[in-house]
């Protein structure tokens, strides 16, 4: 059922999942406000933008890839580019936002499930469901951007 409700809630977002490829800074690579704002611009990602340009978090935004988990998947496919645009959503997070961090985490279900697999994007969004929670002191949890 929850996972319905993400799919659900998703769908607005598919669109945005169907832009061409971008090429993205590197993980670890500081990326300035300028150029995230050409990468919402890409993918869709209005809201995420109108929420960074009037409340930009504090810390400087870089993206470690898929954390703890590989950046290509086993046939070679690349995962970096949704694990990228979900770091970007989870940086600017805002505590207590629950439905946005689903929001964002269903993003990434849906990027991995037209791009990879169905069933990777299962584990993976169920990973995020637990390993992202803003009450972990770990470097990519939800809001990491507003510490």
């Amino acid at each position: 059922m929850r996972l319905l409700l993400a799919l659900l809630l998703g769908l607005a977002a598919a669109v945005a999942l169907r832009a061409e490829p971008q090429a993205l800074p590197q993980a670890g690579q500081s990326v300035p406000l300028s150029r995230i704002q050409e990468i919402c611009a890409h993918y869709a990602l209005n809201d995420l933008w109108a929420l960074i340009e009037s409340d930009p978090p504090q810390q400087p935004f870089s993206s470690d890839g898929c954390s703890l988990w590989p950046d290509t998947w086993i046939a070679g496919e690349d995962l970096y580019e949704g694990c990228f645009v979900h770091d970007l959503h989870y940086w600017a997070g805002r505590p207590g936002d629950d439905l946005g961090r689903l929001e964002a985490d269903v993003w990434l279900l849906l990027w991995v499930a037209e791009n990879v697999s169905i069933d990777l994007a299962e584990a993976m969004f169920n990973g995020v469901r637990v390993g992202g929670s803003e009450h972990l002191n770990t470097p990519w949890r939800w809001g990491f951007g507003r510490d």
